[in-house]
């Protein structure tokens, strides 16, 4: 496929077939880490294209990028490769953070499927499982292990996945969760978030 000048991210992208592209919550999430700065390394889980690391990956010295679809994880590492930026990527196939035990990250970040679907098997660039949560609940039971001292991770979803259950899931494993960002359409808004360890006292 040509790579594209993609509008809203500036950059230059190449969007192969089969792997979500860049959509409203990749730019919600994109604006809602855009200040970040001095980030040593950073995760960019689900991956797809890796247009959300791209927007922050000259500030960071080491991006990491996993997808469970090796053709998302291709399409990562040839727009690294078109935006000279490949030297500070390693991208890897693998479900979350499965392949990834033993590693802290001062970010992490994800644009998950989230979309409600009880039938799993569909395309999993979206389907989110029962109302849109199977990857983000995983993700929230997970996450903090994988966050350095002062790590913060930012994620999108919907305001139909229920942000309350994220604000108490985030709170039962020990961190604190707010929106940091919201993009407002007709049938759904959707939600920036940003999860960090719960300050003690």
């Amino acid at each position: 496929m040509v790579p594209i000048i993609h509008r809203e991210s500036g950059r230059r992208l190449t969007v192969l077939e089969g792997v979500y592209p860049p959509s409203d919550d990749s730019f919600l999430l994109m604006d809602a880490i855009e200040h970040l700065l001095g980030i040593g390394t950073a995760l960019d889980l689900c991956c797809g294209t890796g247009a959300v690391g791209l927007s922050i990956a000259q500030r960071v010295r080491r991006m990491v990028a996993v997808d469970i679809n090796p053709i998302a994880v291709r399409n990562t590492i040839i727009n690294y490769q078109d935006n000279g930026l490949s030297e500070r990527l390693d991208a890897v196939v693998g479900d979350l953070f499965s392949p990834l035990r033993g590693k802290v990250f001062d970010l992490v970040i994800m644009n998950p499927p989230y979309v409600d679907d009880l039938d799993r098997a569909s395309d999993l660039s979206w389907s989110g499982g029962r109302r849109g949560r199977q990857v983000i609940d995983r993700f929230l039971d997970t996450v903090g292990a994988f966050l350095g001292s002062g790590g913060r991770a930012a994620f999108v979803q919907s305001d139909l996945n229920g942000l309350q259950e994220t604000l108490d899931r985030a709170r039962g494993n020990g961190m604190a969760a707010r929106v940091i960002g919201e993009r407002v359409f007709r049938f759904e808004s959707l939600l920036a978030m940003e999860v960090r360890a719960q300050e003690e006292g």
